[in-house]
């Protein structure tokens, strides 16, 4: 299993700088590179390709050793306990534009205002995470 995992990473990697020279060298049509289209499909796929993956080890990591999921449930949980405090913090006022704006509504202003209240929160807590840690080097 590890040798095809390797020789997957290296196929990957093959192709990251094939498509890396693909879109640098490959001319352009415009002022636009030719392999644009191209190199964006792969970047997604890549990025499914990860998104999927992280959902899928961690997952094989709690069946392996349910003991250790304690920790992972535990995360997870308080990932879905800020999301809901940021949706309850979230406003869904359609904002003033001097053009009419489709994105304008209630349910998108509210699922925007989630992601950055849920942001916002993470961010302050992960600065105060690196706070108590430095601090607590200081008075060891």
């Amino acid at each position: 299993m590890s040798k095809l995992l390797r020789t997957f990473g290296i196929v990957l990697l093959i192709l990251s700088a094939i498509a890396g020279v693909l879109f640098y060298a490959g001319g352009k049509i415009g002022e636009v590179p030719k392999f644009t289209n191209h190199v964006l499909i792969y970047a997604g796929i890549l990025a499914g390709l990860a998104a999927l993956l992280s959902l899928i080890f961690p997952l094989i990591q709690m069946i392996t050793h349910p003991k250790k999921a304690k920790g992972s449930l535990i995360g997870i949980l308080a990932l879905v306990i800020v999301a809901l405090v940021a949706y309850g913090l979230a406003s869904d006022v359609p904002l003033n534009f001097v053009k009419e704006n489709e994105l304008n509504v209630a349910p998108v202003l509210k699922k925007v205002g989630t992601g950055l209240v849920t942001m916002y929160i993470l961010f302050g807590v992960g600065l105060l995470a690196i706070l108590y840690t430095e601090l607590a080097k200081v008075f060891k």
